[in-house]
Order: structure tokens, then C-alpha cells, then sequence
């Protein structure tokens, strides 16, 4: 449970200002209650070792809610389809997946977590916030590629695996002309030098967080054509 919900609130809103997200009542109600739900899952599954709320607000939070605008600007720019359909990689506790389903409800959303408990938890709390933009699958990577290739119009992670790997899970999966977004911290450098040759960094975004000292980066990278 939130200890000081109203306070907790206040730090929620102001922080989605500084990103420059407007999140409606609803949608300001159901990142409250994904709140509760994580916190109270969180206190027998250990989903997180955060237990800091505030650490909470900006380490998940804030930090998931952070890629909002750059997935905007690439459906707006047409790197994206208008209504995309966008894998998270080993979803873990809904990071950023959840956060980016709330903010951007004509995003369909597949999170693929091969942990029982945490997609046990994914499931429950999709259905708690009656997420119909969300499909939670229990199984490995690899696995659903094998079964749907080339079936999403990008993949999205914030802490599945190091780039090189990542990039190699997504690329059955994408569809021709799809992106992997890679959320990095400042390891990124390093990770960056082994990059395929077969894929391009098109972009690179630095996150700014609110009330998170930490470097971040939003990396979009597609396959060279």
C-alpha cells in the first residue's frame, strides 16, 4: 500500500508535468492502482528490490513514463504505424510496458515474461486496470518468435538483457521496417561498440527524470537496409 497516497500523488503529478505527459483522471487513477497492486505483490514475490516510494515513483515510474513523447514522435514521424503493436521483452514488473499501455491507450502492447510469478502478476494487474491495449504471454522469447515471426512493429526493454542480445531476440520478430527501442543507462557506450553491423542506431534520446541523478537514453535502432 502507498503510505502517503496524497503525497505520493502530488510527486506523480508533478513529475508527469516535467516530462511533459497530460495523463486524464482515469489515467491518473489506473497508474495509482498499478501502484497499490505492485507494492502489495511486491511484499511477498519481491518484484523489486526498490522499496522507496519515491525511489519507486522515479526509478519505475517516471523513468517508464519518460519514453512516452519519443514513441509519440515516431508514429507522428511515420517510423511507427499510427496504432502499433509493440513487444516488451521480459517484462519483469511492467516496466515500461504497463506505464506506456496507461499513457497511450491505441498502443497494443504484447508483454512476454517466462517468470511465472511476475506474469502471474502482469495478468492480474492488466485485468485489474482493464487494459484491453495489453496481451501478457508466459513464455521465453525465443519461444513466441518461433511461434509468431515477424509479427510486431517494434520491441521495447528496459532491463532484459544487454543491447547485443536484445537486438538479436527482436530481430525474428520484427516486422519489415520495425525498431528496437532500448532503454540504457550509462553503459550504453560499451554495449554500443558491439553492436551488429547489420543494425543502425536512427537515434538517440537522452531521458531526463525527474528527481533520478542516473544517466538515461532511449535507443532506436533498425535494421540497415
Amino acid at each position: 500500500m502507498i503510505k502517503n497516497s496524497a503525497f505520493f500523488e502530488v510527486g506523480l503529478r508533478q513529475g508527469l508535468s516535467q516530462l511533459g505527459l497530460i495523463l486524464d483522471e482515469a489515467q491518473i487513477l489506473q497508474t495509482l492502482n498499478f501502484t497499490q497492486e505492485f507494492l502489495r505483490w511486491n511484499q511477498v514475490h519481491n518484484l523489486s528490490a526498490i522499496e522507496s516510494e519515491e525511489l519507486f515513483l522515479s526509478t519505475h515510474l517516471l523513468d517508464s513514463f519518460s519514453v512516452v513523447r519519443p514513441l509519440k514522435d515516431a508514429m507522428i514521424s511515420g517510423l511507427l504505424p499510427k496504432e502499433p503493436l509493440i513487444a516488451d521483452l521480459g517484462a519483469g514488473g511492467g516496466f515500461p510496458s504497463i506505464l506506456l499501455a496507461i499513457a497511450l491507450p491505441t498502443v497494443q502492447f504484447v508483454l512476454l515474461e517466462s517468470i511465472r510469478k511476475k506474469a502471474a502478476f502482469l495478468m492480474q494487474v492488466t485485468g485489474r486496470l482493464n487494459l484491453s491495449n495489453v496481451a501478457v504471454e508466459v513464455q521465453r522469447v525465443e519461444d513466441y518468435s518461433a511461434k509468431k515471426p515477424h509479427s510486431v512493429d517494434a520491441t521495447i526493454s528496459r532491463a532484459f538483457t544487454e543491447l547485443t542480445k536484445f537486438v538479436a531476440y527482436s530481430g525474428p520478430l520484427l516486422r519489415p521496417n520495425g525498431l528496437v527501442f532500448a532503454m540504457k543507462s550509462q553503459k550504453v557506450i560499451e554495449e554500443l561498440k558491439s553492436l551488429s553491423n547489420g543494425w543502425e542506431v536512427i537515434d538517440n534520446t537522452e531521458l531526463k527524470i525527474p528527481d533520478l541523478e542516473a544517466y538515461r537514453c532511449l535507443l532506436t535502432i533498425a535494421a540497415v537496409r
